[in-house]
């Protein structure tokens, strides 16, 4: 007899059945889930059923003054639906799509190649000539001239060019835009003439301003378009620059992204129903708003209402996220942009290139770590929170059905995200991975908890397996001789009194109002900090103590809806306790 894939499952399913121990933690396992389904813990996180959503809208969609708005907004998408301004935005893009590529690859030669005639004009008014080969405008012009080569000789529509190219299929699966979508074009092919034209106005406007913000610019009207169509690429796009943009350039994109997401709610395009968490995210955000404008500093609306602005992210994920499809593509995206984050970082580690790591080590205690990995986002424990929210997606692609990543691509890219975790030396990013896998496990299966026990189990034996390195690292947790772990528990301190004193309403958000109140309560020596070092007293000491108490039943209602999921999950398939394994 063949040793077939099937007949070694089943030898271990027979070698597990035959075991009097594994039997027995089995069935203690069992117990200890059963009492916990049924008892008080049981029926707290699993009694999420949506029940206030569904009252709500009820009484909504009864009262008389929503149903006539109901009535008005109808009638005025009416109108818009057949306004002039709204069919002429697709037709340009139809229009757009029915250019022949050589269209475009004039437009590209004749601006790179004025790019280069104002540089060198520019740079004989400046008397500068002499350094015009090392000006990077005249290599963007001359990447601009020979890019335009291949287009100018093609025949191809920018149709046809995206549909028989291997990039175009993977930005139209990327987009969620099918074949059919960019056959219906109009036109004739586009003018070469005022392509010409357009790209010599452009390379004039390089006289004051850069040639790479005008192509930008240029590749940012399409990307509006396509938002303003499809709102969920706008998520994509925060999936992906999270660590690569400035935040103000996020918050843009969130802005951006909500008010296109809110036209489609006002035309009907789009159906939102707020849950119990939805809810509590709103009020919230509406606490954070009031931090910023009752506080003890004045600066502290600007980072309040950022905070909220980033906030409706969370609203646009739930609300734009709800097929199985763009679930998928934004969690590669973000998989695939944390992998690449997570190679720049080692990159910049080893390199040295624009990295500094001598402020985030106690070289006198750990003098065996040469530095940790940042990457773009400047701070390794910041670094270490980004890549620990990945590492759950990458991974339950790697046990999922081989949707979104295959196995090999998914273990690589956990591969990859877990050396920049370790390399970031983030003691809270190691213990918030630890925990979540905990959580996950006792969520996902009630055999998890063999896991669990042999994790356990293995804890001793950790030093001789772990690099001595790491494990030094890990177990100087709590060592108040590091200076790090030391810095932490005075500011903790100062934060507790702080608390104390300001407890019902708070300080106000930001550093504004931190700094104004920290010297006061500061200890000999820690006189600078920016801010608590612990996101729950600082969102106590922010908001106060109701916005502290809106936080945590966010985080209880988010907890109880996943556990709810794992219970639904485990009746449908007719299980005793969730089990999404099988």
């Amino acid at each position: 007899m063949t040793n077939s894939p099937k007949n070694g499952g089943n030898f271990l399913v027979n070698l597990v059945r035959g075991s009097m121990i594994l039997n027995a933690l089995d069935r203690f396992t069992a117990y200890i889930y059963s009492l916990i389904k049924r008892g008080f813990l049981g029926w707290l996180f699993t009694g999420y059923d949506g029940s206030g959503r569904s009252v709500i809208l009820s009484w909504l969609a009864g009262c008389g003054f929503v149903r006539w708005l109901d009535r008005r907004r109808k009638s005025l998408c009416r109108r818009l639906d057949s306004s002039v301004i709204l069919n002429f935005v697709p037709y340009m893009m139809r229009f757009f799509l029915g250019c022949r590529l050589r269209v475009y690859g004039a437009f590209l030669a004749s601006f790179g190649l004025y790019t280069a005639v104002v540089t060198a004009v520019s740079s004989i008014i400046a008397g500068q000539l002499s350094e015009l080969l090392d000006h990077s405008y005249v290599l963007i012009s001359v990447v601009m001239i020979f890019a335009s080569l291949p287009l100018i000789l093609s025949g191809k529509t920018l149709a046809e060019g995206i549909l028989s190219s291997a990039f175009g299929r993977l930005i139209l699966n990327l987009t969620g835009y099918e074949e059919h979508d960019l056959k219906n074009t109009v036109g004739s092919g586009g003018h070469m003439n005022t392509a010409f034209l357009v790209g010599i106005i452009c390379g004039a406007l390089t006289y004051r301003f850069s040639p790479l913000v005008i192509l930008i610019g240029l590749a940012g009207m399409v990307w509006a378009y396509l938002v303003l169509i499809r709102p969920e690429i706008g998520v994509l796009t925060l999936f992906a620059g999270i660590p690569w943009v400035p935040t103000m350039v996020l918050a843009a994109v969130v802005i951006y992204t909500a008010l296109c997401w809110f036209i489609k709610l006002f035309r009907g395009k789009r159906i939102y129903r707020p849950e119990p968490v939805d809810i509590m995210a709103a009020a919230f955000a509406v606490m954070l708003a009031f931090g910023g404008f009752i506080s003890l500093s004045g600066e502290s609306l600007k980072p309040a209402l950022l905070m909220v602005c980033l906030l409706c992210g969370y609203f646009l994920a739930v609300g734009l996220l709800t097929s199985r499809e763009w679930l998928i593509r934004c969690s590669v995206t973000a998989v695939v942009s944390g992998v690449l984050q997570s190679i720049c970082a080692v990159v910049m580690l080893y390199t040295g290139i624009g990295y500094s790591s001598d402020a985030w080590l106690d070289e006198e205690m750990f003098e065996d770590i040469a530095g940790r990995a940042v990457g773009t986002l400047e701070n390794p424990n910041m670094f270490g929170e980004y890549l620990i929210l990945l590492l759950p997606l990458a991974f339950a692609m790697l046990i999922g059905r081989g949707e979104g990543m295959r196995k090999i691509s998914a273990l690589f890219c956990i591969g990859v995200l877990g050396t920049g975790l370790i390399l970031s030396m983030s003691r809270g990013a190691w213990l918030g991975l630890i925990f979540g896998m905990l959580l996950f496990l006792f969520m996902w299966h009630r055999r998890s908890m063999w896991l669990i026990l042999a994790g356990a189990a293995a804890v001793p034996f950790l030093p001789l397996i772990v690099p001595e390195r790491i494990w030094n690292r890990l177990a100087s947790i709590g060592n108040l001789a590091d200076s790090s772990t030391a810095y932490r528990v005075h500011i903790w301190h100062s934060s507790s009194a702080m608390i104390r004193d300001n407890y019902m309403a708070g300080i106000g958000v930001g550093e504004g109002a931190w700094f104004k109140l920290y010297p006061l309560y500061a200890y000999m020596g820690v006189g600078a900090a920016p801010h608590s070092h612990n996101l729950f007293m600082q969102i106590w000491l922010d908001l106060g103590l109701i916005g502290f108490v809106l936080f945590l039943w966010f985080l209880f209602l988010l907890l109880q809806s996943g556990f709810t999921m794992f219970y639904n999950i485990g009746a449908v398939n007719g299980l005793r306790t969730p089990d999404i394994s099988r």
